[in-house]
């Protein structure tokens, strides 16, 4: 499809800072630069799911969102579509903001609106972001939540200095403790 997130999953995960920094690290991969005391320094925030997921989500639907102002082929104006009703349509003209590389959360604009168009018709990309969704955050179990995102990243790794351009920078952590399970989702790109 054409996402620019990275995901690393470890099972067994016990939930230590050690552990939690080594996930980051992979995340990032091999050839990025990593400081880990740090990202220490700069800390996570914990935040909800609301805030994970940020404004390019429906919350009570789960459905990706388009945000801004869209005009279609047919001429119709749209304000904040849902991506589903997006399927079929044809957008001829349109401008949305993007959030300030950061500032947190936003989860569902880092993985739906990388600076390329995602490679997938609108139903797919949903029924993939269903798929992660799911598996990240599974229901009936809690997760915690940190936000490690901050306009000070490129000082963690070399990994982040793209995104600062415009895009964004991203970086979370998801510990489930009832499924030892913690994920580190990173992204930082641009143009």
């Amino acid at each position: 499809m054409g996402g620019v997130l990275d995901f690393a999953v470890f099972e067994e995960s016990l939930g230590t800072e050690e552990e939690l920094f080594e996930a980051v690290a992979a995340a990032l991969g091999r050839r990025a630069s990593f400081d880990a005391d740090r990202l220490r320094s700069l800390g996570g925030r914990p935040i909800d799911e609301r805030m994970f997921f940020g404004d390019w989500h429906d919350h009570e639907s789960g459905a990706l969102l388009r945000l801004g102002q869209y005009v279609t082929a047919e001429g119709k104006h749209l304000q904040d579509p849902k991506l589903l009703a997006l399927d079929r349509v044809h957008i001829v003209s349109g401008a949305a903001m993007h959030p300030e590389p950061g500032a947190g959360g936003q989860f569902a604009y880092a993985f739906s609106r990388p600076p390329y168009p995602l490679r997938a018709k609108p139903r797919q990309v949903q029924a993939v972001f269903d798929v992660i969704r799911g598996f990240i955050l599974p229901p009936g179990h809690d997760s915690e939540i940190l936000d490690w995102s901050s306009p000070h990243l490129p000082e963690v790794s070399d990994y982040f200095e793209a995104g600062m351009d415009w895009w964004g920078v991203f970086l979370f952590s998801i510990r489930t403790p009832t499924l030892q399970r913690l994920t580190v989702i990173a992204g930082s790109t641009t143009d």
